[in-house]
């Protein structure tokens, strides 16, 4: 693709041709805010934060969703723009349940006085995202320190009906992230607005409750939600008791996927925590036994490649293989005629109850809780539903509790974890089985895997659209893989 030049903030730039300006900005260093745009999916311009000066233009632009032209003369933060961004603000907290910032609400503070480290320890505000909402840092930024508009009373049901994932449609902004990532993405299609103007909502199908609707509970709108809107169900309060409870023997299992994201909110200096870190933390607030992944991983690996050399004895046509509860409802759900050749195996958090429950049964201890510290709405469901394990504890909640119970990691010595007591031995992992980081990609990751000494062409989808896209080829009898493993 062509570069042209255009003018941001009095400089000149070379920027990709048929880029929106946002993109052009964002890769040359020039921050404009947003709360709906999402990378690989069309902008919607739903939230109007993004909006900049356009030359020539009589009113502004929203940067998300405005291409670029050659010459074009932008500016991205004068007065004017600021001003346009805070009233925004303003009108979208006035439809918001405002449970974060009580000094502000009851009148003590401005936004200036804030100290956002002494807020994420505040026990007043009770929002999940409190502390690190996209929203509240707006705001912040914004010194949105009183509204000037009546505060609606909307007051809506929040609904708890999955057990895992919490929707709270009173603190929803109407962004469409969730909608865009539910349909275009992960292609369940749960999850659509209905009504106009302000009667809009965002609603599973027919605004039925998560549970009856076509939700696999891949959590994926968890992640991408910017507000308290859509949340894993937290369990920080039962997991610190359980942690202190004479009597009761706790075993924390802590999964690599969580170390990056607790970097960032640690402001860690290096990219990633060292899991040793998590460790100290974990045994400072009473955990008895701390393991991390790596042992789980080769072992759930292991149960894979067992799995699939077993299937292929029988399977003439593709197989297909997962340890994604998610992706196990995705099939059931969307495809039921290959269900039945679904082939499953145990994903690490399984891998880890089974173990250390059989390590407790041995030690003749029956009052145990077994908690993972992992991202992915997919685990907690997984959890409440078979319970494989008591509490699942993502990134954020695991760092709000650090706080709240006085750990630093960035002050403690890195600790070494328990190590698994395993009956068999365990295999160097097969590549294949590896954890797979959930992507937006459209493009599915093509790879060759050798076993009893036949090369086999095979494909490992990285969000449950790729999935769709593979099922309907096997389905369709023109596969062109002898195996695919899906993943949501």
């Amino acid at each position: 693709m062509e570069n042209i030049d255009i003018n941001i903030n009095g400089k000149v730039l070379s920027v990709k041709a048929e880029s929106t300006i946002l993109e052009a900005a964002t890769a040359n260093g020039i921050a404009i805010p947003t709360l709906c745009a999402l990378k690989g999916i069309d902008s919607r311009a739903s939230c109007r934060m993004c909006v900049v000066e356009v030359s020539g233009a009589r009113v502004f632009q929203p940067a998300c969703a405005t291409k670029v032209s050659k010459g074009m003369a932008v500016n991205t933060d004068t007065d004017e723009i600021r001003q346009s961004r805070k009233t925004t603000l303003e009108l979208l907290l006035s439809r918001h349940a405002v449970d974060c910032h009580h000094c502000l609400r009851i009148g003590n503070s401005k936004c200036d006085d804030l100290d956002p480290n002494f807020c994420e320890m505040c026990f007043f505000c009770d929002c999940v995202r409190d502390g690190f909402c996209e929203l509240q840092a707006l705001a912040r930024e914004y010194q949105v320190d009183v509204l000037p508009y009546p505060q609606e009373n909307i007051e809506q049901k929040i609904d708890v009906s999955t057990g895992s994932i919490i929707r709270n449609p009173n603190k929803c902004i109407k962004c469409r992230r969730c909608v865009d990532v539910c349909n275009e993405v992960q292609t369940v299609h749960n999850l659509s607005i209905i009504n106009r103007g302000s009667s809009t909502k965002i609603v599973p199908e027919m605004d039925k409750s998560m549970k009856d609707s076509p939700c696999v509970q891949c959590g994926r709108c968890v992640d991408v939600c910017p507000t308290g809107s859509i949340f894993i169900k937290e369990h920080k309060d039962e997991a610190v008791y359980y942690a202190h409870k004479y009597g009761t023997d706790t075993a924390a299992f802590i999964s690599s996927n969580v170390l990056k994201k607790l970097a960032e909110l640690f402001r860690m200096d290096t990219p990633v925590m060292d899991a040793g870190l998590v460790v100290a933390g974990l045994r400072k607030i009473g955990m008895d036994y701390v393991y991390t992944d790596e042992v789980v991983n080769q072992l759930s690996a292991q149960d894979g490649k067992r799995a699939l050399l077993k299937a292929l004895d029988t399977e003439k046509e593709t197989v297909i293989i997962t340890d994604s509860y998610a992706a196990e409802k995705f099939v059931k759900q969307n495809f039921a005629k290959l269900a039945q050749k679904l082939v499953t195996y145990d994903s690490p958090q399984r891998i880890f109850a089974k173990n250390i429950k059989q390590t407790f049964a041995r030690n003749q201890n029956p009052d145990f809780r077994l908690i993972a510290i992992t991202e992915g709405g997919e685990n907690a469901a997984e959890a409440y539903e078979n319970k494989s394990v008591d509490f699942v504890i993502p990134a954020r909640e695991l760092y709000r509790i650090f706080l709240r119970t006085g750990v630093d990691p960035k002050q403690r010595k890195p600790l070494e974890s328990d190590r698994f007591e395993v009956s068999r031995d365990v295999l160097p992992p097969m590549a294949f089985f590896a954890p797979v980081e959930w992507s937006m990609e459209k493009e599915i990751k093509q790879t060759e895997i050798v076993l009893n000494g036949k090369n086999m062409k095979a494909a490992i989808s990285t969000n449950l659209g790729q999935a769709g896209v593979l099922l309907e080829q096997v389905q369709n009898g023109n596969s062109p893989y002898k195996v695919i493993r899906i993943n949501a």
